[in-house]
């Protein structure tokens, strides 16, 4: 049996991975892993838990454990891997995709880093170390078109997140598991997956719940809290007892709280309004269709060497795939406790504004594609494996 060593930093791709596991059930495979990817059955070299990081400050940190995963996973593809799969976190991913170059695996890129937006000298080393990169946004095509060579393919197949987006309650039957009474509206408050977005946009967001408590009397805020970050989520709500508020999790978790299939999209789904931390829930969201604003927040020498690096206008990808703002985004000194509380009143009391919005998201959803990325993807993998290229 052929064996694959894929690597995810992040929850988004785990997410992403998971589903591709459940179609390469014909190969043994370890991984450096999330939760949903252990359940899909890999073998778990090591967990995103240890190196999940956003930005220059939390990288120190986290660089002794970030070193260790990386030699662990290093030591396992020289154990005999056929086939190695990154899947983006370009900080960890580039150099272990030259470590794989170099011991003569095949690599696979699904999922590129946003070479687009910062890192344009990023390019360089993907193309030069990888067999096969495939792309889920349809502008990366012109970026990477040049490259292309018997040495280098690139493949198109759509988002996967088309396929990933589901949610099972209908609106009565989620009110109901959360004892939320019928006529109170939910906002929805997702404050990312790692422990940087929970620690400084949470309590943001829960500052501007407590705001907006006082403007709505028919509101039940919700927080989809991701089966790593629980615990934290649920440390950090103790002090804000007074709100009429509810903490939900995944399936996955064993806390005895609300859990569902999917949280974040049945909140997304149910809520008349959602604060979003930017990042792959922001295009989830967009997929769903209904309002909601982008905040984010990072420690200032991040933000500052950030500024300096990206090239475009928007953070939020619903925005770079419209090329224009469609979600309003209250990055830095502008996310605020009163800058949220104020946006979403806007939108609760402006029936127009949400109408233009939810028009603006099929468009955002229209360009990414058909669905099938994952069998797609797949196909391609597979394909790679048996015969040697594609």
């Amino acid at each position: 049996m052929k064996k694959i060593f894929i690597s995810v930093g992040e929850i988004s791709g785990d997410n992403y991975a998971s589903e591709l596991v459940k179609r390469l059930k014909n190969y043994q495979i370890y991984a450096v892993a999330g939760p949903k990817m252990e359940v899909a059955g890999v073998i778990p070299v090591a967990s995103i838990k240890d190196i999940s990081v956003v930005g220059l400050t939390e990288a120190i940190s986290k660089y002794k454990k970030i070193k260790e995963v990386f030699e662990k996973s290093v030591n396992i593809l020289k154990e005999g891997i056929d086939l190695l799969i990154v899947v983006d976190f370009p900080g960890f991913n580039i150099k272990l995709i030259k470590k794989a170059k170099k011991l003569g695996i095949k690599t696979v890129y699904f999922i590129s880093p946003q070479v687009w937006a910062w890192g344009k000298g990023r390019i360089k080393d993907i193309v030069e170390n990888t067999d096969v990169l495939i792309s889920i946004l349809p502008f990366e095509e012109e970026i990477y078109k040049p490259f292309v060579s018997g040495k280098f393919k690139f493949f198109f197949v759509g988002h996967p997140l088309l396929d990933i987006v589901k949610t099972y309650e209908t609106e009565e039957s989620f009110k109901q598991k959360l004892s939320i009474p019928k006529h109170k509206k939910i906002i929805g408050l997702l404050a990312g997956s790692r422990e940087s977005e929970v620690n400084v946009l949470l309590p943001i967001m829960l500052q501007s719940a407590r705001l907006l408590s006082k403007s709505l009397e028919n509101t039940h805020f919700v927080i989809p809290a991701t089966v790593n970050m629980v615990e934290k989520v649920l440390e950090k709500t103790k002090n804000f007892n007074d709100l009429p508020l509810t903490v939900i999790t995944s399936n996955l978790s064993k806390l005895d709280i609300p859990r569902f299939e999917n949280p974040s999209y049945e909140v997304m789904k149910h809520s008349v309004f959602s604060v979003i931390a930017s990042g792959t829930a922001t295009l989830e969201a967009a997929i769903i269709g209904n309002p909601f604003i982008l905040v984010y927040k990072v420690s200032p020498i991040t933000y500052f060497i950030g500024k300096r690096l990206v090239s475009i206008p928007f953070l939020g990808l619903p925005n770079i795939i419209a090329g224009r703002e469609v979600v309003p985004e209250l990055l830095q000194e502008k996310c605020t406790p009163i800058n949220i509380a104020n946006k979403t009143l806007e939108f609760l009391f402006d029936k127009k504004l949400q109408e233009k919005q939810k028009q603006d998201l099929l468009e955002v959803r229209s360009k990414l594609g058909e669905k099938g990325a994952i069998d797609k993807a797949a196909e391609i993998i597979s394909i790679l494996l048996e015969k040697g290229q594609v």
